[in-house]
């Protein structure tokens, strides 16, 4: 057997075992994770979300925000309005401590067990009685949310226990945290935040200009807290707030499996908000009379108390009108498309693929020198062009790593270890003297041959 043979026999045998060592330990590893995320990034604008395992039985999957889908109108809550009162229904205008007591009393009269308030309580000299029976009332849920402003002082205010609860630290979120909004105080003294029962987010942001795109996250020193709405979402699906993962400029996803929430690098909703009017829209007064059915039975929780008194601040007032809006555009998962599968080929084609290029490979192999770094340049420049093309117009997930590792075994082997020379037949007898091979030192030396013989 010549000694070319079994040079590319070494060749075959080397780059085999590479494609199908890469074959078998590749789909599914973060290699092949990290190298289809970013060929779906060519045809997909981010933020964009991976799923799958990348094997034939659990193919890579892309979700992706799309501006077009709207928002379910079946996630919108239950509004209880809190109004101006002009039938006179309450003690005082606005409710006393007691007021709230009954409105909630009756929450849970009629079936709520998970209550939110958008209504922000704070009075100069409250009952004591009515505080009490307030408490009582609010800490009959085994969930509810509470609402209060926030500001940035020159002295800061410790970080309220609701508010805490419902915090995460700066360490948990991706991004430039300095650029959220900084807040250090509530503006309003004496706010009830409810019990040990309640988590507190932020109905507006005093210190931030009132825009389209809303606050989801601010920075209270070393704590990132969450605006009422988000808090809202949570509470509806149960979602822990240890499984949020947020990266600023990308998206809030809520749990593992979603719901996912565009995001701008300054902690605002990164997409507009379509009016969606609530579930069902209930006055205050009409709670005191209601019957059992006037909370629908399929509508989502928690049944929400929202402040819609002519008399309130215009921040309150924008904040309300597009409570309802903002709570079903994130809880029906507006802006995320449905996944799309990247199936991977047959088992036997990609077995055919590879075996087809461990045999150009070997031919490659037998060209050496500059030719053969080009003809394995070219190949590597193929394999990768086939690859996007198969995620962006096939939608399928080729072996490209398993035949850009056979390609590189056989430039390593190549260059490692040279082909061998062609070995030229000796000299026969009647040979000119002219094709007779030089000296050593390069010179030949015609006289001499001739006297010689």
């Amino acid at each position: 057997m010549s000694r070319s043979l079994i040079w590319r026999l070494w060749v075959l045998l080397v780059t085999a075992a590479a494609a199908a060592w890469a074959w078998a330990s590749s789909p599914g590893s973060e290699l092949d994770k990290t190298a289809f995320t970013w060929a779906a990034r060519g045809f997909i604008n981010p933020p964009l979300f991976v799923s799958g395992t990348g094997s034939e039985e659990a193919p890579w999957k892309v979700g992706f925000m799309s501006a077009t889908a709207k928002p379910d109108g079946r996630q919108a809550p239950v509004i209880v309005s809190l109004g101006d009162d002009l039938a006179g229904m309450f003690q005082t205008a606005p409710p006393a401590p007691i007021d709230v007591a009954v409105i909630f009393a009756n929450f849970y009269r009629l079936g709520a067990r998970k209550a939110a308030t958008a209504a922000v309580f704070a009075w100069e000299a409250p009952d004591p009685i009515g505080l009490v029976a307030m408490e009582r009332a609010l800490g009959a849920f085994p969930s509810l949310v509470m609402a209060a402003p926030l500001s940035r002082g020159v002295i800061s205010s410790p970080l309220p226990a609701p508010f805490r609860r419902a915090s995460l630290p700066l360490t948990a979120v991706r991004g430039d945290t300095s650029r959220l909004p900084s807040v250090n105080r509530i503006p309003l003294p004496g706010v009830i935040l409810g019990g040990e029962n309640a988590l507190a987010g932020f109905s507006t942001l005093e210190s931030e200009p009132v825009t389209e795109a809303p606050p989801l996250l601010a920075r209270w020193q070393d704590r990132v807290v969450l605006a009422f709405s988000l808090l809202t979402v949570l509470e509806r699906f149960n979602f822990p707030l240890d499984e949020i993962e947020i990266s600023l400029g990308s998206h809030i996803k809520l749990s593992p499996t979603g719901p996912i929430i565009p995001l701008d690098p300054t902690g605002r909703l990164a997409m507009p908000v379509t009016p969606v009017a609530a579930y069902k829209e209930i006055s205050a007064e009409a709670l005191i009379d209601g019957g059992d059915e006037l909370f629908p039975k399929a509508a989502p929780d928690p049944v929400i108390l929202r402040d819609d008194r002519s008399s309130s601040e215009p921040a309150t007032q924008a904040f309300s009108a597009s409570l309802s809006s903002l709570i079903a555009a994130m809880a029906s998962n507006e802006a995320y498309s449905q996944a799309h599968e990247y199936p991977r080929l047959p088992e036997d084609w990609e077995k055919g693929l590879l075996a087809s290029t461990v045999l150009i490979l070997m031919a490659i192999s037998s060209l050496g020198g500059f030719r053969q770094n080009i003809c394995l340049l070219s190949l590597c420049g193929v394999i990768l062009a086939a690859q996007l093309s198969g995620v962006g117009i096939a939608s399928r997930w080729l072996p490209g790593i398993p035949l850009l590792a056979a390609t590189l075994a056989a430039f390593c082997v190549t260059s490692i270890f040279k082909k061998p020379a062609a070995i030229l037949p000796p000299p026969t007898a009647g040979s000119p003297p002219d094709e007779i091979e030089s000296a050593p030192d390069g010179r030949k030396n015609r006289d001499s041959l001739l006297s010689s013989r």
